[in-house]
């Protein structure tokens, strides 16, 4: 069966993604992307999550293995995210949230 990807993805968050990865200059993982709403309540989501929408995308830095630059890597992402996101934006621990919801900032 197909990936519903192209369906039930919004085209801004590809965009935006784009923008964050060329921005770092290196590739960006994505943790969690589209959710179904199963999938989204088995994990905890947010009830009206931009996840089921399509659109949000939780992201984080890939390559490095050893924990410090991972955390410099990390920090550097979320001010990319910070400046390039003009929707919503959760900073966490491992990852970085975005949507395109409205504009609000938060740290999980």
């Amino acid at each position: 069966k197909p990936s519903p990807w192209p369906e039930v993805v919004d085209p801004g968050l590809y965009h935006l993604l784009e923008e964050i990865r060329a921005d770092f200059g290196e590739p960006i993982y994505i943790n969690s992307g589209y959710r179904s709403p199963e999938h989204n309540a088995k994990v905890g989501g947010a009830k009206n999550s931009y996840h089921v929408r399509g659109q949000a995308a939780d992201i984080r830095p890939t390559r490095y293995h050893d924990q410090k630059r991972w955390q410099d890597a990390l920090g550097r992402l979320k001010i990319i995210v910070n400046r390039r996101c003009k929707g919503g934006v959760g900073f966490y621990p491992t990852f970085v949230h975005v949507d395109l919801g409205p504009e609000r900032r938060w740290n999980g």
